[in-house]
């Protein structure tokens, strides 16, 4: 079973909004105060949108939604359509693996800023050696060069103490690692029980990239954190 597609996942989802709506708060706020391109959208593992912000979207003239759940779609539009309709933001969904279809992505659409919606920390759950998911995180960097493009991922996740408030989100740089004394606060502050999972996601983004850390208490018992940070196009 597939926990991040499927009717399992999107019930979940659906149940889980009133949980997770401080933590998509924390992600909305975020967003709607950078400074991004606001052209055309390209999302990546788009899924139905559960944890973006509408206002958000609607700032886009075109949005391209990627993701390989063919339940993604419907639900996405069912979400957001109507809003996105109203203002005028020309919406298209493609179910298939947007990450396959990338390097075309960013060639046909140099002037898109491309974001990857909860995917990547997903990649070490494939059926390939961890030390070639790595790799494949690693070269991400390169192959988004020529555009703008930014991420929310896990970082870690796992067991958490159910009686603590959610954290305020923290600002941080790209590249923390979990070692740290600002990792280990963090992960204090979201109430981690050891052993947490390594989502393999600490280089994603360029080292010195502007992050925020939110907490997502995913179920009772349990919860991500959760990196954000976007980059302009550097070549």
């Amino acid at each position: 079973m597939n926990l991040t597609g499927g009717w399992h996942w999107h019930w979940r989802a659906w149940r889980s909004q009133e949980r997770w709506a401080p933590a998509s708060a924390q992600i909305a706020d975020w967003l709607m105060a950078q400074s991004m391109p606001r052209q055309r959208l390209v999302l990546i593992g788009a899924s139905a949108g559960w944890m973006l912000p509408t206002p958000w979207l609607a700032q886009f003239s075109e949005i391209h939604a990627w993701d390989i759940d063919p339940l993604a779609a419907p639900l996405f539009r069912w979400r957001h359509g109507q809003h996105l309709k109203r203002h005028g933001t020309s919406l298209h969904l493609h179910t298939g693996d947007g990450l396959a279809q990338l390097t075309d992505s960013v060639r046909a659409m140099p002037d898109a800023f491309f974001w990857f919606d909860n995917v990547l920390g997903q990649l070490r759950f494939v059926q390939e050696p961890l030390d070639a998911v790595n790799r494949r995180l690693r070269q991400l960097q390169q192959q988004m060069k020529p555009v703008a493009w930014g991420s929310v991922h896990d970082r870690m996740s796992g067991p958490s103490l159910t009686d603590l408030p959610l954290p305020t989100a923290q600002k941080s740089l790209a590249g923390l690692a979990m070692e740290t004394r600002e990792g280990q606060d963090w992960l204090q502050r979201i109430g981690a029980i050891s052993p947490w999972l390594d989502h393999l996601t600490e280089q994603v983004l360029p080292p010195g990239t502007p992050v925020q850390y939110t907490a997502w208490p995913f179920k009772p018992g349990y919860a991500h954190w959760l990196e954000m940070g976007w980059c302009p196009a550097s070549a």
